[in-house]
Protein backbone atom coordinates (compact mmCIF):
# COMPACT_ATOMS: atom_id res chain seq x y z
CA UNK A 1 0.00 0.00 0.00
CA UNK A 2 1.19 3.56 -0.76
CA UNK A 3 2.23 5.72 2.18
CA UNK A 4 -0.67 8.08 1.39
CA UNK A 5 -3.11 5.17 1.70
CA UNK A 6 -1.59 4.10 4.98
CA UNK A 7 -1.86 7.61 6.45
CA UNK A 8 -5.48 7.86 5.38
CA UNK A 9 -6.29 4.51 6.98
CA UNK A 10 -4.63 5.59 10.22
CA UNK A 11 -6.97 8.58 10.47
CA UNK A 12 -10.01 6.45 9.65
CA UNK A 13 -9.22 3.86 12.31
CA UNK A 14 -8.16 6.42 14.93
CA UNK A 15 -11.75 7.65 14.84
CA UNK A 16 -13.04 4.18 15.67
CA UNK A 17 -13.89 3.78 19.38
CA UNK A 18 -12.35 0.30 19.20
CA UNK A 19 -8.94 1.99 18.88
CA UNK A 20 -9.18 3.39 22.42
CA UNK A 21 -7.76 1.48 25.41
CA UNK A 22 -8.32 -1.20 26.67
CA UNK A 23 -5.86 -0.15 29.38
CA UNK A 24 -6.73 2.99 31.32
CA UNK A 25 -4.45 5.92 31.97
CA UNK A 26 -4.60 5.19 35.75
CA UNK A 27 -5.47 8.85 36.29
CA UNK A 28 -8.57 7.47 38.01
CA UNK A 29 -6.17 6.39 40.79
CA UNK A 30 -5.32 10.03 41.52
CA UNK A 31 -7.65 11.68 44.03
CA UNK A 32 -7.55 15.48 44.22
CA UNK A 33 -8.35 16.89 47.64
CA UNK A 34 -11.36 19.16 47.17
CA UNK A 35 -11.09 22.60 48.75
CA UNK A 36 -14.65 23.60 49.60
CA UNK A 37 -13.86 27.30 49.67
CA UNK A 38 -11.16 29.26 47.85
CA UNK A 39 -11.24 33.04 47.77
CA UNK A 40 -10.82 33.32 44.03
CA UNK A 41 -12.67 34.58 41.00
CA UNK A 42 -12.73 32.33 37.96
CA UNK A 43 -11.78 35.39 35.90
CA UNK A 44 -8.38 35.59 37.62
CA UNK A 45 -7.40 31.98 36.86
CA UNK A 46 -4.30 32.13 34.64
CA UNK A 47 -3.89 29.12 32.35
CA UNK A 48 -0.79 30.45 30.57
CA UNK A 49 2.58 28.71 30.46
CA UNK A 50 5.92 29.04 28.66
CA UNK A 51 7.06 26.49 26.09
CA UNK A 52 9.78 26.64 23.44
CA UNK A 53 10.12 30.39 23.93
CA UNK A 54 6.42 31.11 23.46
CA UNK A 55 3.71 32.05 25.93
CA UNK A 56 0.84 29.62 25.50
CA UNK A 57 -2.64 30.53 26.72
CA UNK A 58 -3.02 27.01 28.16
CA UNK A 59 -0.61 24.11 28.85
CA UNK A 60 -1.87 22.16 25.85
CA UNK A 61 -0.23 20.78 22.73
CA UNK A 62 -2.36 19.62 19.83
CA UNK A 63 -0.37 16.46 19.30
CA UNK A 64 0.94 15.53 15.87
CA UNK A 65 -1.59 13.38 14.05
CA UNK A 66 -1.46 13.52 10.31
CA UNK A 67 -0.02 14.70 7.00
CA UNK A 68 1.10 13.03 3.82
CA UNK A 69 -2.19 12.58 1.97
CA UNK A 70 -4.61 15.00 0.36
CA UNK A 71 -7.23 14.84 3.11
CA UNK A 72 -4.64 15.71 5.75
CA UNK A 73 -4.33 19.25 4.38
CA UNK A 74 -7.79 20.32 5.57
CA UNK A 75 -7.43 18.50 8.90
CA UNK A 76 -4.11 20.18 9.61
CA UNK A 77 -5.43 23.56 8.49
CA UNK A 78 -8.35 23.36 10.93
CA UNK A 79 -6.12 22.14 13.77
CA UNK A 80 -3.73 25.02 13.06
CA UNK A 81 -6.59 27.53 13.12
CA UNK A 82 -7.52 26.35 16.62
CA UNK A 83 -3.88 26.42 17.75
CA UNK A 84 -3.45 29.98 16.50
CA UNK A 85 -6.76 31.25 17.87
CA UNK A 86 -6.32 29.75 21.34
CA UNK A 87 -2.51 30.07 21.40
CA UNK A 88 -1.75 26.38 21.84
CA UNK A 89 1.34 24.51 20.65
CA UNK A 90 0.82 22.10 17.74
CA UNK A 91 2.67 19.19 16.18
CA UNK A 92 2.40 17.53 12.80
CA UNK A 93 2.19 13.83 12.06
CA UNK A 94 5.18 11.79 10.93
CA UNK A 95 6.90 13.58 8.05
CA UNK A 96 8.30 10.42 6.53
CA UNK A 97 5.77 10.78 3.71
CA UNK A 98 7.13 14.17 2.64
CA UNK A 99 10.71 12.88 2.71
CA UNK A 100 9.67 10.13 0.32
CA UNK A 101 7.44 12.42 -1.74
CA UNK A 102 8.32 16.12 -1.32
CA UNK A 103 5.21 17.06 -3.30
CA UNK A 104 3.23 16.14 -0.15
CA UNK A 105 4.96 18.86 1.89
CA UNK A 106 1.99 21.21 1.55
CA UNK A 107 -0.11 18.93 3.79
CA UNK A 108 2.31 19.71 6.64
CA UNK A 109 3.39 23.24 5.70
CA UNK A 110 -0.18 24.50 6.13
CA UNK A 111 0.26 24.22 9.90
CA UNK A 112 2.95 26.91 9.98
CA UNK A 113 1.22 28.98 7.32
CA UNK A 114 -1.84 29.26 9.57
CA UNK A 115 -0.31 29.01 13.06
CA UNK A 116 2.21 31.86 12.86
CA UNK A 117 2.46 32.83 16.53
CA UNK A 118 2.68 29.46 18.33
CA UNK A 119 5.31 26.71 18.52
CA UNK A 120 5.16 24.08 15.80
CA UNK A 121 6.74 20.65 16.30
CA UNK A 122 8.21 18.59 13.45
CA UNK A 123 8.02 14.79 13.64
CA UNK A 124 9.95 11.74 12.41
CA UNK A 125 10.24 8.16 13.66
CA UNK A 126 13.49 6.97 15.23
CA UNK A 127 13.52 3.98 12.87
CA UNK A 128 13.69 6.35 9.89
CA UNK A 129 16.97 7.87 11.09
CA UNK A 130 18.84 4.95 9.51
CA UNK A 131 17.14 5.40 6.14
CA UNK A 132 17.37 9.17 5.62
CA UNK A 133 20.33 11.59 5.72
CA UNK A 134 20.85 14.66 7.85
CA UNK A 135 19.77 16.92 4.99
CA UNK A 136 16.35 15.24 5.10
CA UNK A 137 16.11 15.98 8.82
CA UNK A 138 16.92 19.64 8.13
CA UNK A 139 14.31 19.62 5.38
CA UNK A 140 11.45 18.43 7.61
CA UNK A 141 12.32 20.99 10.29
CA UNK A 142 12.92 23.98 8.00
CA UNK A 143 10.01 23.26 5.66
CA UNK A 144 7.53 23.96 8.45
CA UNK A 145 9.74 26.42 10.38
CA UNK A 146 9.54 24.06 13.35
CA UNK A 147 10.53 25.11 16.85
CA UNK A 148 11.34 21.54 17.94
CA UNK A 149 11.73 18.08 16.41
CA UNK A 150 9.84 15.16 17.91
CA UNK A 151 11.54 11.80 17.44
CA UNK A 152 8.80 9.27 17.97
CA UNK A 153 9.40 5.80 19.36
CA UNK A 154 6.77 3.47 17.94
CA UNK A 155 8.64 0.17 18.06
CA UNK A 156 5.60 -1.93 18.93
CA UNK A 157 3.50 -0.41 16.15
CA UNK A 158 6.29 -0.95 13.63
CA UNK A 159 6.71 -4.58 14.70
CA UNK A 160 2.98 -5.27 14.30
CA UNK A 161 2.56 -3.28 11.08
CA UNK A 162 3.03 -5.30 7.88
CA UNK A 163 4.98 -2.44 6.24
CA UNK A 164 6.75 -1.49 9.47
CA UNK A 165 10.46 -1.18 10.22
CA UNK A 166 11.96 -4.11 12.11
CA UNK A 167 15.56 -2.96 12.56
CA UNK A 168 16.41 -0.31 15.16
CA UNK A 169 20.17 -0.84 15.38
CA UNK A 170 22.38 2.23 15.30
CA UNK A 171 19.56 4.71 15.97
CA UNK A 172 21.07 6.12 19.16
CA UNK A 173 24.36 7.03 17.46
CA UNK A 174 22.48 8.62 14.58
CA UNK A 175 20.36 10.61 17.03
CA UNK A 176 23.51 11.80 18.82
CA UNK A 177 24.76 13.31 15.56
CA UNK A 178 21.42 15.03 14.95
CA UNK A 179 21.40 16.50 18.46
CA UNK A 180 24.90 17.91 17.89
CA UNK A 181 23.96 19.61 14.63
CA UNK A 182 20.26 20.46 14.70
CA UNK A 183 19.31 23.97 15.74
CA UNK A 184 16.08 23.13 17.58
CA UNK A 185 15.31 21.10 20.74
CA UNK A 186 14.62 17.38 20.40
CA UNK A 187 11.50 15.86 21.93
CA UNK A 188 11.47 12.12 22.57
CA UNK A 189 7.91 10.93 22.11
CA UNK A 190 6.19 7.58 22.49
CA UNK A 191 2.95 6.91 20.62
CA UNK A 192 0.74 5.08 23.11
CA UNK A 193 2.83 2.63 25.10
CA UNK A 194 4.55 5.02 27.50
CA UNK A 195 8.13 5.89 28.41
CA UNK A 196 9.92 4.18 31.28
CA UNK A 197 12.48 5.79 33.57
CA UNK A 198 15.18 3.61 31.94
CA UNK A 199 14.32 4.65 28.38
CA UNK A 200 14.00 8.33 29.25
CA UNK A 201 17.32 8.23 31.14
CA UNK A 202 19.05 6.84 28.05
CA UNK A 203 18.02 9.86 25.99
CA UNK A 204 18.49 12.29 28.88
CA UNK A 205 22.11 11.18 28.93
CA UNK A 206 22.39 12.39 25.34
CA UNK A 207 21.15 15.83 26.35
CA UNK A 208 17.44 15.48 25.58
CA UNK A 209 15.35 17.42 28.10
CA UNK A 210 11.81 17.22 26.65
CA UNK A 211 9.80 14.00 26.77
CA UNK A 212 6.26 13.23 25.60
CA UNK A 213 5.24 10.11 27.53
CA UNK A 214 2.29 9.15 25.27
CA UNK A 215 1.26 6.42 27.67
CA UNK A 216 -1.27 3.63 27.47
CA UNK A 217 -4.90 4.52 27.99
CA UNK A 218 -5.66 6.50 24.85
CA UNK A 219 -5.38 5.58 21.17
CA UNK A 220 -4.00 2.08 20.72
CA UNK A 221 -1.82 1.70 17.61
CA UNK A 222 -1.67 -2.07 17.92
CA UNK A 223 -5.45 -2.14 17.57
CA UNK A 224 -5.28 0.25 14.63
CA UNK A 225 -2.80 -1.96 12.80
CA UNK A 226 -5.01 -4.97 13.56
CA UNK A 227 -8.01 -3.13 12.11
CA UNK A 228 -5.95 -2.27 9.04
CA UNK A 229 -4.94 -5.91 8.68
CA UNK A 230 -8.55 -7.13 8.74
CA UNK A 231 -7.70 -10.19 10.79
CA UNK A 232 -4.25 -10.94 9.39
CA UNK A 233 -2.40 -9.77 12.51
CA UNK A 234 -4.91 -10.77 15.19
CA UNK A 235 -2.98 -13.78 16.52
CA UNK A 236 0.13 -11.66 17.04
CA UNK A 237 -1.46 -8.35 17.95
CA UNK A 238 -4.07 -9.50 20.45
CA UNK A 239 -1.56 -10.20 23.23
CA UNK A 240 0.02 -6.74 22.81
CA UNK A 241 -3.20 -4.69 23.05
CA UNK A 242 -2.60 -4.40 26.80
CA UNK A 243 1.17 -3.82 26.54
CA UNK A 244 2.60 -0.60 27.85
CA UNK A 245 2.92 1.85 30.71
CA UNK A 246 -0.26 3.74 31.64
CA UNK A 247 0.03 7.50 31.20
CA UNK A 248 -0.15 8.38 34.91
CA UNK A 249 2.67 5.97 35.76
CA UNK A 250 4.77 7.13 32.81
CA UNK A 251 4.52 10.77 33.92
CA UNK A 252 6.17 9.87 37.22
CA UNK A 253 8.65 7.50 35.57
CA UNK A 254 9.98 10.30 33.34
CA UNK A 255 9.70 13.27 35.70
CA UNK A 256 11.78 11.37 38.25
CA UNK A 257 14.94 11.39 36.10
CA UNK A 258 15.84 15.06 36.60
CA UNK A 259 14.51 18.36 37.84
CA UNK A 260 15.27 20.00 34.50
CA UNK A 261 13.18 17.70 32.29
CA UNK A 262 10.04 18.99 30.62
CA UNK A 263 7.32 16.35 30.65
CA UNK A 264 4.44 16.34 28.21
CA UNK A 265 1.62 14.09 29.38
CA UNK A 266 -0.29 12.51 26.53
CA UNK A 267 -2.16 9.28 25.97
CA UNK A 268 -5.81 9.39 27.01
CA UNK A 269 -5.90 12.98 28.31
CA UNK A 270 -9.54 13.85 27.77
CA UNK A 271 -10.74 16.45 30.32
CA UNK A 272 -9.66 19.49 32.28
CA UNK A 273 -9.55 17.34 35.40
CA UNK A 274 -7.15 14.98 33.60
CA UNK A 275 -4.90 17.97 32.91
CA UNK A 276 -4.82 18.97 36.59
CA UNK A 277 -4.04 15.40 37.66
CA UNK A 278 -1.27 15.08 35.06
CA UNK A 279 0.41 18.31 36.17
CA UNK A 280 0.08 17.35 39.84
CA UNK A 281 1.89 14.09 39.02
CA UNK A 282 4.82 15.91 37.42
CA UNK A 283 3.84 16.96 33.90
CA UNK A 284 4.48 20.45 32.57
CA UNK A 285 2.04 20.33 29.66
CA UNK A 286 -0.36 17.84 28.12
CA UNK A 287 -0.73 16.59 24.57
CA UNK A 288 -4.14 15.79 23.12
CA UNK A 289 -4.76 14.16 19.75
CA UNK A 290 -7.83 11.99 19.09
CA UNK A 291 -10.39 14.31 20.75
CA UNK A 292 -9.15 17.21 18.60
CA UNK A 293 -9.38 15.02 15.51
CA UNK A 294 -12.97 14.05 16.34
CA UNK A 295 -13.87 17.67 17.04
CA UNK A 296 -12.37 18.93 13.79
CA UNK A 297 -14.03 16.26 11.67
CA UNK A 298 -17.40 17.07 13.25
CA UNK A 299 -16.92 20.84 13.00
CA UNK A 300 -17.02 21.28 16.80
CA UNK A 301 -13.39 22.10 17.52
CA UNK A 302 -14.07 25.42 19.24
CA UNK A 303 -16.86 23.96 21.34
CA UNK A 304 -14.46 21.20 22.42
CA UNK A 305 -11.60 23.49 23.42
CA UNK A 306 -13.92 25.94 25.22
CA UNK A 307 -15.33 23.08 27.27
CA UNK A 308 -11.86 21.71 28.03
CA UNK A 309 -10.56 25.09 29.19
CA UNK A 310 -13.63 25.74 31.34
CA UNK A 311 -13.18 22.34 32.99
CA UNK A 312 -9.55 23.22 33.69
CA UNK A 313 -10.47 26.58 35.24
CA UNK A 314 -13.13 25.04 37.47
CA UNK A 315 -10.78 22.28 38.65
CA UNK A 316 -8.17 24.93 39.48
CA UNK A 317 -10.75 26.96 41.42
CA UNK A 318 -11.63 23.87 43.45
CA UNK A 319 -7.99 23.32 44.38
CA UNK A 320 -7.18 26.96 45.12
CA UNK A 321 -4.81 27.38 42.16
CA UNK A 322 -4.51 30.78 40.50
CA UNK A 323 -2.01 29.57 37.91
CA UNK A 324 -0.52 26.42 36.38
CA UNK A 325 2.60 26.44 38.59
CA UNK A 326 0.46 26.16 41.72
CA UNK A 327 -1.11 22.90 40.44
CA UNK A 328 2.23 21.19 40.97
CA UNK A 329 1.74 21.28 44.74
CA UNK A 330 -1.94 20.59 45.25
CA UNK A 331 -2.87 17.86 47.72
CA UNK A 332 -3.42 14.50 46.03
CA UNK A 333 -3.74 10.91 47.16
CA UNK A 334 -2.51 8.06 44.95
CA UNK A 335 -4.31 4.76 45.40
CA UNK A 336 -4.98 1.46 43.65
CA UNK A 337 -2.71 0.02 40.97
CA UNK A 338 -0.97 3.36 40.39
CA UNK A 339 0.11 3.42 44.06
CA UNK A 340 1.35 -0.15 43.74
CA UNK A 341 3.28 0.74 40.57
CA UNK A 342 4.99 3.78 42.09
CA UNK A 343 5.87 1.90 45.27
CA UNK A 344 7.21 -1.13 43.40
CA UNK A 345 9.32 1.12 41.17
CA UNK A 346 10.40 3.31 44.12
CA UNK A 347 9.40 6.44 42.23
CA UNK A 348 9.13 9.88 43.79
CA UNK A 349 6.58 12.46 42.69
CA UNK A 350 7.68 16.07 42.24
CA UNK A 351 4.58 17.09 44.20
CA UNK A 352 5.49 17.34 47.90
CA UNK A 353 1.80 17.25 48.87
CA UNK A 354 1.15 13.80 47.41
CA UNK A 355 0.41 10.78 49.59
CA UNK A 356 1.10 7.22 48.44
CA UNK A 357 0.16 4.46 50.89
CA UNK A 358 3.19 2.21 50.32
CA UNK A 359 3.32 -1.01 52.37
CA UNK A 360 5.95 -1.21 55.11
CA UNK A 361 8.88 -3.32 53.86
Amino acid sequence: MSIEGRKSEHIEHAMNQLSQGPLTTLLENVMIIHQAFTELSINEIDLSTEFLGYKLHAPIIISGMTGGFEGAFNINRKLAEVAEEYKLAIGVGSQRAMVMKPELSYTYRVVRDVARSVPVIANIGIAQLSTINYEAIEFIVESIEANALAIHLNMLQELIQLEGDKNFRGCIKLLEKIIEKIGVPIIIKEVGNGLSRETASKFYGLGVKIFDVAGAGGTNWVTIEMLRGKGKYDDIGEVFKTWGIPTAASIVEVSSIGSDVIVIASGGIRTGVDIVKAIALGADLVGIAQPFLKAVLSGREREYIDTLLNQLRIAMMLTGCKNIVEIRNIHIIIHGFLAQWLCARKLKIRNNNSYIPCPIS
